[in-house]
């Protein structure tokens, strides 16, 4: 399979892989729980859904559990059951029946022939949110990319964290569905060009995507596996050249990005007629005795799904993932469940000034001076020094001699900085046109080598 190969990005880090024990695993039927656990809301940013059923009803899968409120989604049963228990965060089913396993589905409608407003009609009726974290609403984030007539939409395949290989078995096992829900994206929110970013190392996997791919026109890109280059910010910059303002989002440079696992929500839904109700987990890590890609349902305990794992665990990946609570359960944005060795990353000193930090930091944060502005309190002029562009992709802790937790605090530092009343916006603005300007410089830069190498092959 040729794909094209693009540049790469300043700062960033090699990981080791660590995926061979299910980068060649299939995705397999998950574990039935005795009990599931739904959450009210797809993500802490979307408000709780009002519950529509009450506790002793028998319910089927697919049946409205709970109405969303304004800016949420509703929520589904992912399998037939009975309403156990209703609190304010989560609705307990019990007595499960059915199985916990992605089935084939056949298409039940053309989409092809439906228009741009049917599309997203039929997007709006599916409720469905992203499979990414943070969570959002998909029609909303299509209704973004229109408003800002965005020219590109991005598939993000690269999967730069250690153990994952969810969305890999995704285009692996199903990259022609993927590949039409992404082209049903581009449709419905007028997007011209479509492209598929995927790690180098393992396009030999997807030769049997050339001809779907051809067949909606979408673009191929073969890039080097180096972290954090799966950061949508950084990823975008790569492909277009284009920098995602201090703050912003790729809507904001008329550019939109999704994942795998979303595109193909989406085809199952408008094709198929069928509303997922789980996702593909990756179960991995030292402490697993069967690591493998599994079907998960939504709501499924991940000690439950993990077990007898040792070890903590940790949910997504080792590097932006959660450590997972006796309640946390699997949802939309959970791509892997990790049972990693507990590790003793020493007792923090102070900084040493060596610059690693700011030399892999892959948006070239000062990020020393600004652990300094955290120390001091001092939150307003780390506004100054584009704290907002963090990615909090745990690239400065990873590196940091001091064992300092600098990912934590670059966090708090953004939470503060929200936080703060009477923000003053100016030095966000100007970081803004100053990225911008840099983007633009750097396209007429490129432009301008092209027609000069074009002049001297003419004479």
């Amino acid at each position: 399979m040729l794909f094209h190969r693009y540049g790469k990005f300043t700062g960033g880090i090699d990981l080791p892989e660590e995926k061979q024990a299910t980068i060649d695993e299939p995705i397999s039927a998950g574990p039935l729980p005795d009990e599931l656990h739904v959450p009210l809301n797809y993500s802490d940013q979307m408000p709780p859904a009002s519950p529509a059923v009450s506790p002793g009803q028998a319910i089927s899968r697919g049946e409205l559990l709970a109405r969303a409120t304004q800016g949420g989604l509703d929520i589904f049963a992912p399998a037939n059951g009975v309403v156990r228990d209703i609190s304010t965060r989560d609705i307990t089913l019990t007595k499960l029946r059915g199985q916990s396993e992605l089935l084939a589905r056949e298409p039940v409608r053309d989409w092809e022939k439906l228009s741009a407003e049917q599309l997203r009609e039929l997007i709006r009726e599916g409720q469905l949110p992203t499979f990414r974290r943070p969570g959002e609403a998909i029609i909303d984030w299509l209704e973004e990319a229109r408003r800002h007539r965005s020219g590109q939409l991005v598939i993000n395949a690269m999967e730069d964290q250690p153990f994952v290989t969810a969305d890999h078995r995704l285009l692996v096992e199903h990259g022609p569905e993927v590949i039409a829900g992404a082209s049903i994206l581009a449709r419905a929110g007028r997007i011209g060009q479509v492209t598929l970013a995927a790690d180098q190392q393992k396009t030999e996997n997807y030769q049997h995507l050339t001809a779907p791919a051809q067949a909606h026109g979408l673009e191929r890109v073969a890039l080097p596996r180096r972290y954090p280059i799966g950061a949508d910010n950084i990823l975008l910059s790569v492909l277009t050249g284009r920098e995602v303002p201090c703050g912003g989002k790729a809507a904001d440079i008329a550019l939109a990005i999704i994942d795998a696992a979303s595109c193909f929500a989406i085809y199952r839904w408008v094709a198929c007629g069928d509303r997922l109700a789980g996702r593909v987990v990756t179960l991995s890590g030292p402490g697993v005795k069967r690591p493998g890609n599994l079907f998960v349902l939504f709501g499924t305990n991940c000690h439950e799904l993990a077990a007898p794992a040792e070890g903590p665990l940790v949910i997504g990946g080792p590097m932006i993932g959660s450590v997972a609570s006796a309640r946390s359960v699997v949802g939309p944005g959970c791509d892997a469940v990790l049972a990693l060795e507990p590790t003793s990353p020493g007792v923090a000193t102070q900084c040493v000034r060596c610059g690693w930090c700011r030399d892999h930091c892959p948006t070239r944060l000062n990020v020393a001076v600004l652990n300094d502005l955290y120390e001091l309190g001092h939150v307003q002029p780390a506004n100054l020094l584009g704290v907002l562009s963090c990615l909090g992709c745990g690239v400065c802790s990873y590196v940091c001699p001091a064992v300092l937790p600098l990912t934590e605090r670059m966090r708090q530092l953004k939470k503060s900085l929200h936080a703060l009343p009477g923000r003053d916006r100016t030095a966000e603005e100007k970081f803004a046109r100053h990225m911008r300007r840099r983007g633009t410089r750097r396209r007429w830069l490129a432009r301008r080598k092209k027609q000069k190498q074009r002049t001297t092959n003419e004479h």
